[in-house]
């Protein structure tokens, strides 16, 4: 009875503290949520975005033409007429220079340049002439000397070689008699270990192995016995395992005996690799190669040389007298002269100088009433039709930048089309010393508004990624380890690597790290990476 009440009152016990155990949890509990409830600030996240980027390089530069002319004066005398000055926009076919050719004095001066020529040429081919025979002379004489050097020198090469091949085919002969003492030292080797086999090692083997039968024919029988006495009780078991123990080590050595017996000798096991040109040592002949290299060398500068005077000796000296190179020299002045004779310069300066495209003057060197010389620079004519910006971008955008992507073109209020036709493959520093790389943008669509030298502002389409995962700029971090987002995990702010593709001013192309729809937080503020914090996604 009493047994009994003692049990009801542990229950009881046990109970009572179950149930205070749990409300401690509880409370802690409670508390715990309160308390995280008042203190875990919220943070603001945004979603990862699938769309479009396109990366945009800008370029500033000046409006240049891409087809200019300078024209140049084609006959002696005085500008009558000109119509226009730097800056003026002329259409084609205008004209624009018109000559009085009156004081046209270009055969006088044609007549003295072929005499003075004709002098000039005579001293020149008389002096060649003069020149050529001497040299000619030295090299002949100078022909027999290198032959002989070349035959020295080419008996000294074979001997050299000679040398080389004999100390090689002495170091093989050695290598093939210590292959073949080597073959007979293994031959006789084989022959010993055969005999010793044969008369040794096979007879104390059988001698042997009939020893351990009868050891253990010896131990079966001990053994067939103590069966006996242990049936009848007249011996132990300690005595009996010991009979059994000593049988089954005997037939054990037997057999181990019997299935291991001596190797005979094998004649191919005693073979000697190779026939001793492969294993001869190589002999040094550095010392030998070293002259041979050097003699070789000067033999090939000999040769050379030989050849070059063999060629000035055997040259024709007297194919082309000097009176004959007067006359061909003397032939051709003439035969200029009369392509453009006289009647055809005045003709070409009756058609004066006209636009041969629409375009702007520049660079005008002359004006009405200005006296010219044949040659004389003009003007310069710059196209308004096929014009450029030469612009430059920065060293860090030089390989975004590819030869046929489009472009937009500022100029003052209008807006132009345009294609990169050309990067310069040269870097060159500016005022600050910061390099920069220049570039060509074709104007596709240009009109009367070009104006040529002014500033231009140019953005070019670098690269474009289609249907990407896509992020605010503002929410890709960059550090000394590459880029990276903020996010968080297990209610605590974590960063998290992230490698970027095109990127534009607004959005940046995400390639690996995230994925569509993972959250990022837009600004941490004054957070910090490991502060719990409550994500709460940004409205649209």
């Amino acid at each position: 009875m009493k047994k009994g009440i003692l049990k009801s009152k542990n229950g009881i016990m046990l109970i009572t503290l179950g149930v205070v155990v749990i409300m401690i949890i509880l409370i802690a509990v409670i508390g715990g949520m309160n308390q995280s409830g008042e203190s875990v600030p919220t943070i603001e996240t945004i979603a990862v975005t699938k769309g479009n980027v396109t990366q945009e390089v800008e370029a500033s530069g000046n409006v240049e033409s891409e087809q200019k002319k300078t024209f140049y004066s084609p006959v002696n005398g005085e500008i009558q007429t000109m119509s226009v000055e730097t800056g003026d926009t002329v259409e084609a076919g205008q004209s624009i220079i018109g000559f009085n050719l009156e004081t046209l004095e270009s055969e006088n001066q044609k007549a003295e340049l072929n005499v003075r020529s004709g002098q000039l040429e005579l001293a020149d081919a008389q002096q060649q002439a003069a020149e050529a025979a001497a040299k000619q002379a030295d090299a002949q004489a100078r022909v027999p000397e290198l032959e002989a050097q070349i035959a020295e020198k080419q008996d000294q090469i074979a001997s050299l070689q000679q040398q080389i091949t004999d100390v090689q085919s002495q170091a093989a002969a050695d290598a093939q008699a210590e292959a073949q003492q080597a073959a007979a030292d293994m031959m006789q080797a084989y022959k010993n270990d055969l005999d010793t086999y044969r008369n040794q090692t096979f007879p104390e083997y059988q001698e042997n192995l009939l020893n351990a039968e009868n050891t253990m024919y010896d131990c079966q029988a001990a053994f067939n016995e103590a069966v006996q006495l242990y049936e009848k009780e007249e011996i132990t078991v300690d005595e009996y395992s010991q009979k059994e123990k000593e049988f089954q080590q005997a037939q054990q050595a037997y057999q181990d005996l019997k299935d291991n017996p001596p190797a005979e000798p094998k004649q191919e096991d005693y073979t000697v690799s190779g026939t001793g040109g492969d294993t001869a040592a190589v002999p040094d002949t550095s010392d030998l190669q070293f002259q041979l290299e050097s003699a070789s060398q000067e033999l090939a500068q000999l040769q050379s040389e030989l050849a070059s005077q063999e060629a000035v000796a055997e040259a024709d000296t007297t194919g082309l007298t000097s009176a004959a190179q007067e006359q061909m020299k003397i032939s051709n002045n003439l035969a200029e002269l009369e392509v453009k004779n006289l009647q055809e310069l005045i003709e070409e300066g009756r058609k004066g100088i006209q636009a041969e495209f629409k375009g702007v003057i520049s660079d005008a060197q002359v004006t009405q009433g200005a006296t010219v010389t044949q040659g004389m620079q003009l003007f310069t004519l710059q196209s308004t039709e096929q014009v450029c910006v030469e612009a430059n971008i920065s060293k860090y955008d030089f390989d975004k930048v590819k030869e046929g992507q489009k472009a937009s073109v500022t100029l003052g209020d209008s807006e132009y089309q345009g294609t990169v036709e050309k990067i310069s493959k040269i870097a060159i520093p500016n005022e600050q010393g910061t390099p920069l790389i220049g570039v060509t943008i074709h104007i596709d669509n240009p009109d009367d508004n070009i104006f040529i030298g002014v500033d231009a502002q140019a953005s070019i389409q670098a690269a474009q990624a289609k249907d990407v995962p896509l992020l605010p700029v503002e929410a890709v971090n960059i550090g000394k380890d590459g880029s990276f987002c903020y996010v968080v995990e297990d209610g605590k702010i974590a960063e998290k690597s992230i490698e970027t593709g095109v990127t534009s001013d607004s959005y940046v192309e995400i390639t690996k790290g995230l994925k569509t729809g993972d959250q990022v937080i837009r600004d941490i503020g004054s957070h910090e990476v490991g502060d719990s914090v409550v994500a709460v996604e940004a409205a649209e």
